[in-house]
């Protein structure tokens, strides 16, 4: 599967889903057997932008790491990737640089209006220019019996104290995942939601 491929189902997912947890959303299979999983093994990272994030080793662990806890907390056991194991866990990274634009204007002050329309002239408007780098963390749940994937969790977020955006990601992943595994209500939204999706892209 391409890049731009997987960019394109990732931003879909994240406009469908229902499920939420900070700057976390969640996606998952309805009818998935989730009683039946006990075991995990990660099977590996990829840097959708091919950024240089996962080539720092420590980086690569780190992500390991939060994600193995996230899921050690839900009850699951990871195991090394080549024993047997319930799920396979991958993940998707990326970080591009981004920026925010705020207009200021200048309708009133002291009081009275700028006096910048009409006859007296132009427009004015003052603009704010904020650059920052957006993180993005995308964690795929598959069954390996199937191929089929059970579980995505979507997770962005500016990133301009590194430490802090580390630990504001695990903090979210870690509320993202405390939903699984999904109640019977949950489920029966995603079902409806899903079945939204499906006949608008009929």
């Amino acid at each position: 599967m391409n890049r731009t491929l997987i960019l394109s189902i990732a931003a879909i997912a994240l406009c469908s889903v229902p499920a939420r947890a900070g700057n976390a959303k969640n996606d998952f299979d309805p009818d998935a057997k989730f009683s039946t999983f006990k075991t995990f093994a990660i099977i590996g990272g990829n840097d959708l932008e091919r950024s240089g994030w996962l080539d720092e080793p420590e980086m690569r662990e780190r992500f390991k790491n939060f994600i193995s806890g996230a899921l050690e907390m839900r009850g699951l056991k990871e195991v090394p990737k080549d024993a047997p194991h319930t799920l396979a866990v991958r993940f998707w990274v990326a970080r591009r640089a981004k920026q925010d634009v705020q207009v200021i204007g200048m309708d009133v002050w002291g009081g009275y209006p700028g006096y910048w329309g009409g006859a007296w002239g132009y427009s004015y408007e003052e603009y704010v220019i904020h650059n920052y780098v957006q993180g993005t963390l995308i964690v795929d749940i598959i069954d390996p019996a199937t191929k089929e994937l059970v579980w995505r969790t979507f997770l962005k977020q500016k990133i301009e104290d590194r430490a802090k955006a580390y630990n504001e990601a695990k903090k979210n992943l870690y509320k993202a995942i405390a939903v699984w595994p999904p109640s019977a209500e949950e489920r029966e939204k995603m079902r409806r939601e899903r079945a939204k999706l499906e006949a608008k892209y009929k």
